[in-house]
């Protein structure tokens, strides 16, 4: 569905099948009782028309599906309140301040009236966000620990496999210590390479499935047609630092065992 522009607050939406564009004429019932017909002895609702103007697509479907935007008097004949309004819409410069200003609001005009902030207005979609994103969360610690063992098996691999190189370099002077620091560093530095081609790989998909609206959803069921995405700069940080450290701890035991090589034994290695 998509929402209508009438010369002339919110009343209903019209199903995008109709057709319906700037110039056409629409029929709209209003939400007030039918009064009853004398001659027909039956209640008869009383229809309005009204010229469309434009079309607006808002990519919310809940706004989409149920708003027409006309002025107030209109709005106001067209609903019967007279002079009165059903309610008053507040944009504030912060968002997040949205709670205090209402609570501010409510305490100042008191009783019958009461403020609904966006957050109260969505707090079961925000809960659910919460749970996707710890649920998120631990997909992609699970996703870091598989890496981690695999850093794990490449430099246990590397020891096996320079057993012999790492006795030599101990016969010419080479401390454990310095061998340890070796394999430190190498696991380091492809924990350092994959989290950074990750970090450039995972902005990069992000802003094109966040331009293109690749990923399309069902709008009636999640509110919006597409899904965005948004980079937050403290859990990309958290992600970033959590992956290398977890990428340096796996290197450990591969560069304990490489120190822990006596220069005999790992010269007569096969």
């Amino acid at each position: 569905t998509r929402s209508i522009w009438v010369t002339g607050v919110q009343t209903c939406a019209l199903p995008i099948w109709l057709n319906v564009g700037p110039g056409d004429l629409i029929t709209l019932i209003p939400p007030t009782p039918p009064r009853i017909n004398a001659a027909l002895g039956v209640a008869v609702p009383k229809l309005w028309r009204y010229e469309v103007t434009g079309i607006f697509d808002t990519g919310m479907f809940q706004y989409d599906n149920q708003f027409v935007i006309m002025s107030r008097p209109a709005a106001q004949q067209f609903t019967g309140l007279g002079d009165a309004v059903s309610g008053i819409e507040i944009r504030v410069r912060d968002p997040e301040r949205a709670p205090e200003v209402g609570r501010r609001l409510e305490e100042k005009l008191g009783y019958p009236y009461r403020a609904l902030d966006w957050q109260a207005q969505n707090a079961s979609l925000f809960g659910a966000l919460k749970l996707e994103k710890l649920a998120m969360g631990l997909v992609i610690f699970f996703i870091m620990i598989v890496a981690a063992f695999n850093i794990v098996g490449t430099l246990t691999m590397l020891v096996t496999d320079k057993t012999r190189e790492i006795g030599i370099l101990q016969a010419m002077g080479l401390t454990s210590q310095s061998i340890r620091r070796i394999f430190l560093l190498q696991g380091a530095l492809i924990g350092g390479v994959g989290t950074l081609l990750g970090l450039v790989l995972g902005l990069a998909i992000a802003w094109v499935v966040d331009r293109s609206g690749l990923i399309t959803i069902d709008p009636s069921i999640y509110f919006i047609d597409r899904l965005p995405v948004r980079v937050e700069a403290p859990d990309v940080a958290v992600v970033l630092v959590a992956s290398f450290a977890l990428a340096v701890v796996a290197t450990v035991w591969p560069a304990r065992a490489a120190a822990q090589l006596t220069p005999v034994e790992a010269i007569r290695h096969e």
